[in-house]
């Protein structure tokens, strides 16, 4: 009877792992029950206590996709309908998904080998690419758009591998991998550094941010966030349950 009253104590506040509960027998099991409900009987706050954080914790959570949601609808028009960005998949498709890459992260490539498996399987998906850097460190970010301003979407995808491969983005890298794309290194440069290549290096990180969305990779659909890095079989399995909803 002590080690049961011991445990309904241990339940009610005591250090975490100071009971082991696996080691009863069958009748202390009884014992132990039996003084759990006299304490609960005795002490009914316990019991609001506990539903009050369980309440709490899901109120926090409720407001915290209502926020996420309020989030994508008044940055909706930024993320699935921005001009300049590169787009695979179907152009008329049901799902919009918006991808954010950087150039100094791990797995980028990996998730932009994803993104290409789902778009074969997905004739509905629609993948919008957003390239972000680290201000201050966004030269690779900015070298990708000059790509795609100055030589289009496949070439693009060409630097985009090139970049992920690259040991450095400082300037000799990335001229090295405009001459293999049979580019101008010194047009690249210049639109590089131009004024509208880096206000749109700046909107994205400045959209990242007001998302929360963290380190690349993050995918954004229309009404879900994710964050960080995820297998091509979630994603499919998230767009599934997204379409079933509708």
């Amino acid at each position: 009877m002590r080690r049961a009253l011991a445990l309904s104590l241990a339940l009610a506040g005591a250090p975490a792992g100071a009971v082991d509960l696996t080691a009863l027998t069958g009748p202390e099991r009884a014992a132990f029950r039996a003084e759990l409900r006299a304490y609960l009987l005795d002490h009914p706050e316990v019991i609001e206590e506990a539903l009050s954080a369980g309440a709490g914790e899901r109120r926090r959570y409720e407001e915290k996709v209502t926020d996420d949601l309020a989030l994508l609808e008044s940055n909706a028009e930024a993320l699935f309908d921005a001009k300049g960005d590169w787009t695979g998949g179907n152009a008329e498709g049901d799902m919009p998904l918006t991808a954010f890459v950087g150039y100094g992260c791990t797995t980028c490539a990996a998730a932009m080998s994803g993104l290409d498996a789902l778009t074969a399987e997905d004739p509905g998906l629609k993948v919008i690419v957003k390239d972000i850097g680290p201000e201050g460190d966004d030269a690779a970010a900015r070298f990708a758009q000059a790509v795609l301003s100055l030589a289009g979407p496949d070439a693009y995808r060409r630097a985009q591998a090139a970049l992920f491969d690259a040991p450095a983005h400082d300037a000799a890298h990335l001229a090295g991998i405009a001459e293999r794309l049979g580019l101008d290194p010194s047009a690249l440069g210049a639109r590089m550094d131009a004024p509208e290549t880096r206000a749109k290096i700046a909107r994205t990180r400045a959209l990242a941010d007001r998302l929360d969305l963290g380190p690349p990779p993050a995918y954004v659909l229309p009404r879900t966030m994710v964050r960080g890095d995820v297998p091509p079989v979630a994603l499919s399995r998230i767009i599934a349950a997204m379409r079933a909803k509708r």
